[in-house]
């Protein structure tokens, strides 16, 4: 490393890289890999698409949760590919109790797992669970959590990806946006 680099780095990454390996001057990383620009596999009607991911989600949401009407949103966002898009459906409950939210959230992972879902619960910050799963142009995301200062119990499912062809994508984007 250059000569002006003090012997103790503030961050925790660095410091240890530098610890290890004091002879290094510089690293080079890979460029990142742009998406590929198609799928390779054959457009779908995106309304019919999100039909089926919008009873998807109300499904996840009885497994979960099981009561009230939740305010609900969905939108396109931007695929693995340039010719594809993910929707996405945000399910939020105002009025829970923290209890009872907390009980929902701590069965999630066992709720979650007949699913094929890969379930992580992070153990600080907002009560949460986060879970993905193999779908067949990327992984399909969910986001359960409690907002404690509204009380809002919510649910966010990114479907994987749905491959509509170049101009529809960048019209159900644009539309969404």
């Amino acid at each position: 490393m250059a000569d002006d680099v003090p012997d103790e780095i503030d961050d925790p990454f660095w410091a240890v890289v530098h610890r290890r390996h004091p002879d290094l001057d510089i690293v080079l990383l890979p460029p990142a890999q742009p998406a590929p620009d198609t799928s390779g596999l054959e457009p779908r009607a995106p309304e019919t698409f999100a039909h089926e991911h919008l009873a998807e989600v109300d499904r996840v949401w009885a497994d979960l949760v099981g009561h009230g009407m939740p305010l609900s949103t969905a939108r396109w966002i931007p695929g693995p590919t340039h010719d594809s898009v993910c929707h996405t459906v945000t399910l939020a409950l105002g009025g829970v109790e923290e209890s009872i939210a907390l009980v929902h959230l701590r069965a999630a992972a066992e709720l979650l797992a007949p699913g094929r879902w890969r379930v992580f619960i992070p153990p600080r910050g907002m009560p949460r669970v986060t879970a993905d799963r193999d779908g067949r142009l990327g992984d399909e995301h969910l986001l359960f959590g409690y907002a404690i200062e509204n009380r809002t119990l919510f649910l966010r499912l990114d479907s994987t990806g749905v491959p509509v062809g170049g101009r529809r994508a960048q019209g159900l984007i644009g539309d969404a946006a």
